[in-house]
């Protein structure tokens, strides 16, 4: 017969192997945009929003085609208003900086390419939760 406390680790488990491959596919994402070419491009403006959050836009050229990008915050930044207004700092109006972009699709740009800070984390922490789930099914007295 089933325990509620079996389900509960079961959905457990299987949450953690979301996490698992989110955190997965972020890295992976992250490994390729290392790879990325990269031209040289220009912030133009930052436009504030209403959850304090700037959005940088950046201008650059490739292959003579120009894009004028919007530039979201990297994975791993959370969207809190002091600390993502922080990272974008580090990027004034005006400044010249390196656009890496997806040869493919040169509209999908970084400025910081490799793996976000946080993304180790995020595969290891659904990992773990996946391992708990597991052995707690597998090792737990539900009588």
């Amino acid at each position: 017969m089933f325990n509620p406390y079996m389900i509960i680790l079961g959905l457990f488990a299987l949450a953690g192997l979301g996490v698992a491959g989110w955190g997965g596919m972020l890295i992976a994402k992250g490994r390729k945009t290392r790879q990325w070419p990269a031209t040289e491009g220009i912030i133009e403006h930052t436009v504030p929003s209403d959850n304090g959050v700037p959005t940088l836009y950046v201008s650059y050229s490739v292959k003579g085609h120009a894009y004028r990008q919007a530039l979201a915050l990297p994975d791993g930044i959370p969207p809190v208003g002091e600390f993502a207004a922080s990272h974008f700092e580090k990027f004034p109006v005006g400044a010249r900086v390196q656009v890496h972009y997806d040869p493919a699709h040169p509209e999908r740009i970084t400025l910081e390419p490799g793996l976000g800070r946080d993304d180790w984390l995020i595969l290891a922490a659904g990992i773990g939760a996946m391992l708990f789930g597991i052995l707690a099914l597998l090792f737990g007295k539900y009588d």
